[in-house]
């Protein structure tokens, strides 16, 4: 099976031969079809999610959230990655990495910081250690939105409302995500907000 080649450094994570075999539906031959099965199962996963904040500070219920969204394309769906890639951390300290996270979240909860921030600040962490083989960034999304509903904000809007094609989004999100590396989160935010 072979997907149709990206461009490099377009952000996406590179699919292994390995990752290929752990495909549910063998039909896929491009990555716009891969692309189109993903989006269905996360259609379908969004309609069943209803979290609260006591389940989306609980890292068992990020793997869970995960799998919910990649279960009917991915047989490791809700499975920590175990090698490395291209981006995030050593895949020997992701689960103590998202444990960090889910804590350093409750404490940001609990010290009053605005909902926008915390969530945006956990997707940004979140999407950093890369926690899974694919879907990060699309997970991470949901995971801020839910995360901001909990605590008392609306969904983002993910730069929906700046009326651009697919690639030019992110294009963007991925320059908000570096500029965010360097410790500046403010572009993420006005991307997640626009």
């Amino acid at each position: 099976m072979t997907f149709e080649i990206l461009p490099i450094g377009d952000g996406h994570t590179a699919l292994s031969d390995e990752d290929a075999e752990g495909l549910i539906p063998t039909y896929l031959a491009t990555r716009g079809e891969l692309f189109e099965a993903e989006q269905r199962n996360i259609a379908d996963a969004l309609l069943r999610v209803a979290p609260t904040i006591d389940r989306l500070l609980d890292d068992s219920y990020l793997r869970k959230l995960h799998r919910s969204m990649f279960d009917q394309v991915w047989r490791w769906a809700g499975t920590y990655r175990v090698r490395e890639t291209n981006i995030g951390i050593d895949p020997k300290e992701i689960s103590t990495a998202v444990r960090n996270l889910v804590d350093d979240a409750r404490t940001w909860i609990d010290s009053g910081e605005f909902p926008d921030d915390v969530a945006v600040r956990f997707h940004h962490r979140l999407v950093s250690i890369h926690a899974f083989p694919n879907g990060n960034g699309r997970h991470g999304r949901i995971y801020a939105d839910c995360l901001a509903q909990a605590i008392g904000s609306t969904s983002f809007t993910w730069g929906y409302h700046l009326g651009m094609e697919t690639e030019e989004l992110r294009a963007w999100y991925l320059r908000a995500l570096r500029i965010a590396d360097r410790g500046n989160l403010e572009d993420l935010l006005l991307f997640a907000r626009s």
